[in-house]
């Protein structure tokens, strides 16, 4: 199951400091996708998200992101690049040709950094890279920018 929770349904979470949580819903990416095979990453990263006020899913394979993404369109969706079923640039492309979900930002997750790794991801349709392992402060900041630049 894990922390995928529908927007209808979403507790309200106080943040760690006492203070609410800031809404998100007016920024141009309140609703994000964690697509990990790695259950635990995927949870972990979700919950980080929800607890900043963004409407956040897990999916633990391609197929199902692919069945959240036909439910919900994220506006920015983080997918790990080696996964078992469907891979992370299979599933880059899968969202691009898809009508209703080709205008999602792609995030690429990756242990592999290096340059060819990062060109087939571009070519695979993601607009970023993110080598892991994923730190929550630098979650937080490049989300900072990306709603600074939107």
């Amino acid at each position: 199951m894990g922390l995928n929770v529908h927007p209808s349904q979403a507790p309200v979470v106080p943040s760690l400091h006492g203070e609410e949580v800031p809404s998100r819903e007016n920024q141009r990416y309140s609703n994000v996708l964690l697509v990990d095979d790695s259950k635990f990453l995927a949870d972990i990263l979700t919950m980080f998200f929800q607890l900043d006020g963004y409407t956040a899913r897990a999916a633990y394979g391609g197929r199902h992101a692919i069945e959240l993404i036909e439910d919900e369109v994220p506006d920015i969706a983080f997918l790990d690049i080696d996964m078992p079923d469907i891979d992370g640039l299979q599933l880059a492309k899968h969202i691009r040709e898809s009508k209703r979900a080709c205008g999602t930002t792609l995030v690429a997750l990756s242990g592999w950094d290096e340059e060819p790794n990062k060109q087939k991801a571009r070519e695979a349709g993601f607009d970023h890279f993110i080598s892991k392992p994923v730190e929550a402060p630098a979650i937080r900041e490049f989300m900072k920018k990306l709603e600074e630049e939107a």
